[in-house]
Formats: C-alpha cells, structure tokens, sequence
C-alpha cells in the first residue's frame, strides 16, 4: 500500500486496516502529503456519519447506560501550515457529497451558536411528500442527525459570548439521546428525537490552548474528541502527486452502499467479548498507575472509542456476520489507537496546561522535537514566549526538578535534552 519511508514515519500505516472500504479509500488519498492516520480516522469518521443511528451497540440496559453508535468524533492535530489537515478532511467531505441525498448526512455549519445548531437539527428531514389517508407529516418524529465541519476547532468552540453553552450541548448530545429537551441548556422549547451527530474538526495545538474556553476541558467534553496528532517525524513531499487510479470513489460507493444495508443491534462475538473483558481489566489498572490529570481523564471514554471503531471496522469486513463484533476487529482497534495514543498523550498535555505554565510546556516540547539542545539555542527558540527574563532559568529548574528534563556541561556549554 506505501513504502516502508512512510510506514515509519506514521507506525499506524502498519496495521491499516485492509478491508475493501479502508483500502480503497487510502488507494485514494496514499499520493497527499497527509499522514496516513489522518486518512484513516477521517474514512472512520465519515463512515461514522453516514451510517448514522442504523446500527448500534448496547451496553447493560437502555434504561441504564447510553446506547452506542459508530460515531466518532475526531480533530486533526498537527503546527500551523503542516500535516495537510483541511485537506485530509476534505476528501471525506467530497466523499459525502457525492452520496445519492437520500443517503447525505445534513452537512450543518461550520460556525454556529446553540440555537443555530438545535434549529439546525430540528429542521432535518423536512421534505415535500405526502402519507397516506391525508395524516399530517407533523406527526413524524424526524431524527435529528447531521455533521458539524470545522477546519479550525478553536473558532467553533471559540470563547464569544454568544457561543456561551455550545460545549455544554455538544457534550449532551455525544451519547446520541432519544430525546433531548433544550429547556435546562438553551431560550425556547426544543424537542429532539433520535440525536446523532458527528464532528470532524482540525486545529493547531497553539490554537487549542489558547482557543478553547476552560470549560472545554471540565465534564468530559474533551475526552469525547479522538485527538488525532501528526507524527512529529511525519515529513513527506509530493510536488505533483499522482491521479488516483479510476474507479476508485465508484468502489468506495459501492461498499458504502452495501454497508448501509445492515441495520440493527450489534453483539459481541464470544470470543469479543473475552477479549474486551481483559483488555478492559488491564487498561484501566495500567492507566490508574501511570498517567494522571488531563490524560487519565481523556482515557476514560477509551472503551467507547474502542467500540465505536469495531463496530465500524466489522461492518466493512466481508464474509463476517456484521452485526457480530468479531476478535479480529477488536484486536484491530485496539492495535490502531495504540498506534496514536503516546502522540495524543502529549497532545493532552500541551493542551490542558494551565496559562502560566504554558512556557514549561512550549520548552519541553522544544525538546522533545530535537532531542538535544544547548541551552542558548533553546533560549532563542523560546525567548519571545518570555513573560520576564526570570522566567526560563525557572522553568528549566522546574523541568529538571521533575525529571522530564536533564542537562550536562560538554565542551563548556550546558546541553538540556529531554528524558521522555
């Protein structure tokens, strides 16, 4: 499918998925300059999407826990001008486009407030035709499905006080309830039914930080997000790249169509759900012991993540029952988001760290990009960030002081290097 240059510089492209929808759709898009997993967990999401509340997994009873849907909701992560992220999102854009519109998900706006969203929603569905015996189309319960775009999450999710409440709504409507009522979030009585929207968003990690309100990072909303980071070793260069060869989208249209037929409740293989039982026992311990703060909350939806990505890689599996969630597929997820969990990790952390020690971070990843650094180097990489000269020999202190930093004297100059 790549050379072995691109397989190392993005590890993901060594398990990607060979199924015939992933495969034709990488087919597609191998010749961009995107990473890989850019590619990927945009055909999961747009996938995602257009299958929308067809089928679903349950855990316990309705009446108990949420009900799953194939849904995720991802943010490309990647420096301003790098990583191709708009483009990587476009293709899954063009790609829904080009379904036949009964098929379409209600491709909503990128920059909206609560209300505009909730009206949004409410509209979807409203068509010119008639039931039978003259009965009203009012009394359909329209669900309301659709997919907000954002090639910069900082300006959806952005401080203005008229888009006061949107994260609180948006993290209400991740579970896909039902039926949401807006009385206790928003002005106005709304009433939807069978909720279900995806988000497929991009965004640098300096626009993150300083974009998002602090409530982003209180209620789990953060760790609803997949937060997809290009690989810091990810350099590929296609002055011209190559035409797809054709047919490819017809193919990728195909198996989409085949897929939508599955409808239903889907299960867990035995052998599944043996599988999930342990990794879920083994994860969480591990992750109680190692990580803390912003990352241990971000990993606590990590089981809904896991499924949400079987389920949509056992739909596009052929010859398996596809309301049975197989150990292949599981195995499979878990081998993919362990691929881009270490960059996510930092991502987490650069993100969620508080203002006045955001000069710790902006050092630190300094150098952890070059490894080794003198320090009058790393001193003209980070001085405009400064808020006082006192700053930098404190932070570097500090740093040192955590072990995540180390420094040693050669040739007369002091060398810092990172220990991660």
């Amino acid at each position: 499918m790549a050379t072995m240059t691109d397989a190392n510089m993005d590890k993901l492209l060594k398990v990607f998925p060979t199924t015939p929808y992933f495969h034709y759709y990488y087919e597609m898009v191998k010749h961009s300059e995107a990473c890989p997993r850019f590619h990927f967990f945009t055909a999961a999401a747009t996938l995602g999407a257009i299958i929308s509340r067809r089928v679903f997994f349950q855990m316990g009873s309705a009446e108990t826990f949420p009900t799953i849907y194939p849904n995720p909701w991802i943010v490309l992560v990647a420096p301003q001008g790098q990583g191709h992220k708009s483009t990587a999102l476009g293709v899954g854009e063009r790609l829904m486009q080009a379904l036949p519109e009964h098929l379409r998900p209600n491709m909503l706006a990128a920059k909206t407030t609560p209300e505009a969203l909730v009206k949004a929603l409410s509209d979807v569905g409203e068509k010119d035709f008639a039931l039978p015996g003259g009965i009203p189309t009012s009394v359909l319960r329209k669900s309301a499905t659709g997919i907000l775009f954002s090639s910069e999450l900082g300006v959806l999710l952005g401080r203005e006080k008229y888009n006061t409440g949107l994260i609180a709504l948006l993290t209400a409507f991740y579970d896909c309830p039902d039926k949401w009522d807006s009385d206790t979030i928003m002005r106005g009585s709304h009433c939807l039914y069978g909720v279900c929207l995806s988000i497929m968003g991009a965004s640098t990690p300096e626009w993150l930080q300083t974009m998002l309100p602090q409530d982003a990072f209180k209620g789990g909303f953060m760790s609803r997000l997949l937060l997809i980071t290009m690989p810091h070793q990810w350099e590929k260069r296609v002055p011209i790249p190559s035409p797809s060869p054709p047919g490819l989208r017809d193919k990728i249209m195909a198996e989409i169509e085949e897929i939508l037929t599955v409808t239903g409740r889907m299960t867990f293989s035995p052998e599944a759900e043996v599988f999930f039982n342990d990794w879920y026992m083994k994860f969480y311990s591990r992750d109680r012991l190692i990580v803390s703060g912003p990352v241990a909350a971000y990993m606590e939806r990590r089981q809904t993540h896991l499924i949400r990505l079987a389920m949509l890689l056992q739909l596009t599996m052929k010859d398996k029952h596809k309301l049975k969630i197989s150990v292949e597929a599981m195995r499979q997820a878990q081998a993919l988001f362990e691929t881009v969990d270490e960059d996510s990790s930092k991502i987490i952390d650069f993100v969620a760290t508080e203002p006045h020690m955001r000069q710790a971070q902006i050092i630190l990843e300094f150098l952890r990009h070059h490894k080794r650094l003198p320090e009058d180097e790393l001193l003209k990489l980070t001085w405009r960030t400064l808020n006082h000269p006192r700053q930098f020999p404190e932070m570097m202190a500090m740093l040192a002081k955590a072990n995540v930093i180390e420094g040693e004297i050669i040739g007369g100059k002091m060398i810092w290097s990172s220990i991660e």
